[in-house]
């Protein structure tokens, strides 16, 4: 029934072929493919101001120029996915808020009537005016990494970083959000959980709850297996515990993602990923573009999405998916990866 309301709704929007995907999938035919992603995660920049080692941007292993994606590329996107597009995330191998044009960006795609997330090393937030502009721009979830409780372990990880910097600007954030009445955007501050890091788990959700944010995560550290440093920093970053990472031993003792891979991705036939250059890769654990599908700034995403590359791609998922390298780093359709807790008054 929800996928003929859907059907319905989108016809009386005008979009046709989007209602002709949803009739068919209320018919039973689950492998119909979307005239369009539902789903669109848009990098605004490839640069960051910090050095993650396991980033490909903050680790300086990036195999693509630094790039700011202009707000009139941006428009162009959206204006593509209307009325097809339901939520964006505006982010990728960079700190989104170093494009001077995300708040406009935001602005943009939430007018179009897309629900929009981006994620954020929180080290912007200096003054209440911009504040004030974050919580108008119609962003509904925004997510803030922090991975420690001090500045020492914060910066082990987070290199660069000011740990009370962050912390004075996510003040100043909910303050914002409290003096404007407005319930968004949702505030998550998200822990990446490491050896160096693990003793303070209760301690940064307490700060969590001081801060007023809305949602607590847990995530696990992800450690690319084709990165010449990997067993270096599989030994500084990975818990002794990996029952607390995305990790298990095989029967010979090599580190391997927990779970299988079976001939499954929804994320093919729902989501793409842009890049700040254009170029159109289906999956975030595409860490270097390796797998291009073409180019958004050259060809219309429409043409791209059902185009031969993708068709191949999807063809080799269904049929063994384990052979795809990309597939191999990539934890989704595999076992749950982060722990979230909404907080409320009582926690």
């Amino acid at each position: 029934m929800n996928r003929l309301q859907r059907a319905i709704r989108a016809a009386r929007r005008g979009r046709l072929d989007l209602a002709g995907y949803h009739l068919r999938r209320a018919l039973g035919q689950e492998r119909a493919l979307p005239p369009l992603p539902s789903e669109l995660s848009i990098e605004p920049t490839n640069a960051c101001n910090l050095h993650c080692p396991t980033c490909p941007a903050g680790s300086g292993k990036m195999n693509r120029a630094k790039r700011m994606m202009r707000l009139h590329e941006f428009a162009a996107i959206i204006d593509q996915v209307r009325g097809y597009v339901s939520s964006v995330e505006l982010w990728g191998y960079g700190e989104p808020f170093l494009n001077p044009d995300l708040l406009e960006m935001i602005r943009y795609a939430t007018t179009a009537g897309m629900r929009v997330r981006t994620s954020t090393n929180s080290e912007f937030f200096e003054t209440a005016a911009f504040c004030q502009g974050v919580v108008q721009s119609g962003l509904q979830h925004l997510i803030v990494c922090l991975d420690g409780a001090d500045q020492e372990t914060l910066s082990k990880f987070r290199v660069g970083s000011d740990f009370h910097r962050i912390l004075q600007g996510l003040q100043r954030l909910m303050q914002a959000r409290t003096e404007l009445g407005s319930p968004l955007p949702i505030v998550e501050l998200q822990f990446i959980l490491m050896k160096h890091n693990q003793h303070q788990r209760a301690l940064i959700k307490d700060i969590a709850q001081e801060l007023g944010v809305d949602v607590f995560s847990e995530k696990t550290v992800g450690i690319p297996f084709n990165d010449p440093q990997f067993e270096a920093m599989v030994h500084e970053f990975l818990p002794d515990d990996l029952s607390l990472t995305r990790y298990r031993l095989n029967a010979g003792g090599k580190l391997v993602l927990d779970g299988l891979v079976p001939n499954l991705c929804h994320w093919v036939n729902k989501r793409s990923v842009i890049n700040s250059d254009g170029t159109v890769v289906p999956c975030c654990y595409d860490l270097y573009s390796e797998f291009v599908m073409g180019n958004v700034f050259q060809e219309s995403l429409r043409t791209i999405w059902k185009g031969p590359r993708y068709e191949a791609l999807r063809t080799q998922i269904a049929r063994d998916r384990k052979s795809i390298p990309m597939c191999n780093g990539c934890p989704v359709e595999r076992v749950a990866i982060s722990k979230k807790t909404k907080l409320g008054a009582g926690d």
